[in-house]
């Protein structure tokens, strides 16, 4: 079997999403080995722009700012100068496209989502 090493980095989540992989796959793992390591130098580089070269692309690069901001303050640090300003999506994008969840998603999205008009449930940025 061949494995690939999860990404250490924000900008290896951002690269490997520009080279084809899934970037809900590739973020969830990225997650598992920050829970492991919780470098600030995993969220510190400033990833490769998403935006017009990716489906979804202005939507990820705006994810993995409030990523790196959220990450960051688990691990008391300070973001990094990269995620300044927020890049704020025109439209709200929620996690779940039920409309009874808005609401929830409304609520319970932590800040640095919120601020960029994305709109997720916390738990799913947990990983076991």
């Amino acid at each position: 079997m061949n494995f690939t090493p999860r990404a250490a980095s924000l900008a290896e989540v951002a690269q490997r999403t520009l080279e084809g992989s899934r970037f809900g796959y590739e973020v969830k793992d990225f997650l598992h080995e920050f829970q492991a390591r919780q470098e600030f130098s995993m969220v510190a580089e400033p990833p490769p722009i998403l935006a017009g070269r990716v489906e979804n692309g202005e939507r990820w690069d705006a994810f993995l700012q409030a990523l790196a901001v959220y990450l960051a303050a688990r691990i008391h640090r300070d973001p990094p100068e990269w995620t300044q300003p927020p890049q704020a999506l025109s439209d709200p994008w929620f996690a779940s496209p039920g409309l009874a969840i808005r609401n929830y998603l409304l609520l319970s999205s932590p800040a640095p989502f919120r601020t960029r008009n994305l709109f997720i449930d916390e738990d799913s940025l947990s990983v076991v």
